[in-house]
């Protein structure tokens, strides 16, 4: 037997979307800057790098130089991020119990998106074109 809480019960889910959402403005305004460290020791991009860049470009309206900056962060790994925070506020409001796959469907699409970020990690990291247009710093 499954309790169903009610909508009111949900407080956790939006203070965490508040929170990651300050985060984002913050670090996407310039306000906030963290430099990547993976960047710093190394000189090469890690798949995150450009991504508060990108969240940047995206409040101002400005998709192109969001996609320049991270493309990996804007078509993957955001549409990923809002599934989560839906599929966390159902779970808390007792509307569903998980968004992901169990057993090997599960498996299999954490090995894809695993996969699709080192993918993602090398490619933006050879060293000759039409790959280097893909670095955060390029």
């Amino acid at each position: 037997m499954t309790v169903r809480r009610s909508w009111r019960s949900v407080r956790v889910t939006p203070a965490v979307a508040a929170a990651g959402a300050g985060a984002a403005v913050a670090l996407g305004t310039g306000v906030l800057r963290i430099p990547c460290w993976f960047h710093a020791l190394t000189g090469l991009d890690c798949p995150f790098c450009g991504g508060s860049r990108a969240v940047g470009a995206l409040l101002h309206g400005d998709v192109g130089a969001a996609l320049s900056f991270n493309a990996f962060a804007l078509v993957v790994l955001l549409p990923l991020a809002v599934v989560t925070l839906v599929a966390a506020v159902r779970w808390e409001a007792g509307r569903a119990r998980r968004w992901w796959s169990d057993g090997a469907l599960g498996w299999r699409l954490t090995l894809a998106v695993a996969g699709l970020l080192v993918v993602w990690w090398v490619v933006r990291n050879v060293p000759f074109a039409p790959f280097t247009g893909l670095s955060a710093y390029a």
